[in-house]
């Protein structure tokens, strides 16, 4: 099946694809196979007994505090995600893609995202049916109900934000920046929602849930796929967390980019060798997959999530390893927006570049301790 904009998604699509079950994603396995999320719970009350480093009382509260407005939203507003409801007396008459675009981006920024794109929705990367994982989040469905986006929400609008570079160097200790983000995403994708409603048009707001927020962000331009199965953006690298929302307003979808990350990321396997479950694969890319938490028929470097999953049960916090020793992951400078335009014209210099970054000692662990003493 061809869409009128063909997703470079598509690149790494080897066979015919179906719609994938988000009941089989290594978080909702987690969930409901040992309940593994309950486990990590339970590390957490030990390692704030005995005052682990990175994972003391402050660390938890900060970790459970930042995801506080996201538990509002999945069970007020994420809760009516099926519901149609939008304006329609006063509909907006002026409907120019062009500008509506326009105004949908700057409004999105407006909000608080840090980035944002349009693309034309691909349905394959809507999710079956409903998992446990984001069902214990949010009243808006039960597990194994099925997901249906009507085929009039033509378009998705991806918004990025950007996770702060220094509290992401001393993962694994308690990530605390991954769950601001999830009440940064809550109240963008929410917020958005409603203005698109206001104008008369249909909007689903949508955080991890409904569907895979990867491909969508790659169809919409806002990055490429790197071998830790993130999100590769140019600017902030894979330190980022995706949100988006479903509408039937009329817009002008942005075109996919590539600026070096896949030819980079067969040179790097930095991801891989910091990798404390040795989740992430070696070497060459695959299209087969590691069991049902991966699909089938795409190349990429497949995520083996049941082992992923089973660290942070033991570790008693999430962690985002790959992120902080990612080459790509570096703050704002001139140096690094010389190297980041560096792999994507020059890639015979990789090898060059990935030395560089082990030589200055980029992806290190910082000091936990020392975060709450500054």
């Amino acid at each position: 099946m061809k869409y009128a904009n063909e997703p470079t998604y598509a690149k790494y699509i080897t066979g015919e694809l179906k719609r994938f079950d988000e009941r089989n994603t290594g978080f909702s396995r987690g969930a409901a196979e040992g309940d593994l999320y309950t486990l990590m719970h339970e590390k957490s009350v030990r390692n704030m007994e005995r005052m682990a480093p990175g994972k003391t009382v402050f660390d938890h509260a900060r970790w459970v505090s930042g995801r506080t407005v996201d538990y509002i939203l999945r069970q007020n507003a994420l809760a009516r995600e099926g519901a149609p409801i939008y304006n329609a007396k006063l509909k907006l008459k002026n409907t120019d893609p062009v500008k509506l675009s326009q105004i949908i981006k700057e409004t999105a920024l407006w909000l608080g995202a840090d980035l944002v794109g349009v693309a034309e929705l691909n349905p394959l990367w809507i999710y079956t049916h409903w998992g446990l994982h984001n069902v214990m989040y949010t009243n808006a469905a039960s597990e194994g109900d099925p997901i249906d986006i009507p085929p009039e929400y033509r378009y998705v609008v991806v918004m990025i934000n950007e996770m702060d570079y220094k509290p992401i160097h001393l993962t694994p200790a308690v990530e605390y920046e991954t769950d601001i983000m999830y009440s940064k995403m809550g109240w963008c994708a929410t917020s958005l929602a409603t203005f698109i409603r206001e104008l008369g048009y249909r909007a689903i707001p949508s955080g991890n849930e409904l569907g895979m927020s990867i491909p969508m962000a790659v169809d919409a331009g806002l990055g490429e796929l790197g071998r830790h199965g993130l999100l590769i953006t140019r600017e902030f690298g894979p330190r980022v967390r995706i949100s988006k929302v479903f509408t039937d307003l009329p817009l002008i979808p942005d075109r996919p980019i590539e600026f070096g990350v896949w030819d980079f990321c067969m040179q790097c396997e930095k991801c891989a060798a910091k990798c404390p479950s040795q989740s992430i694969r070696y070497g060459k890319p695959t299209d087969k997959p590691n069991n049902i938490s991966n699909r089938e028929g795409v190349l990429r470097w497949p995520i083996n999530g049941e082992t992923c999953l089973a660290f942070w049960a033991a570790n008693g916090t999430d962690c985002s390893n790959c992120i902080r020793t990612c080459p790509f992951n570096k703050p704002d400078g001139r140096l690094h927006d010389l190297v980041r335009w560096g792999i994507g014209n020059m890639p015979w210099l990789n090898k060059l570049f990935l030395w560089g970054d082990n030589f200055f000692g980029y992806g290190k662990k910082g000091n936990a301790d020392m975060f709450w003493m500054k």
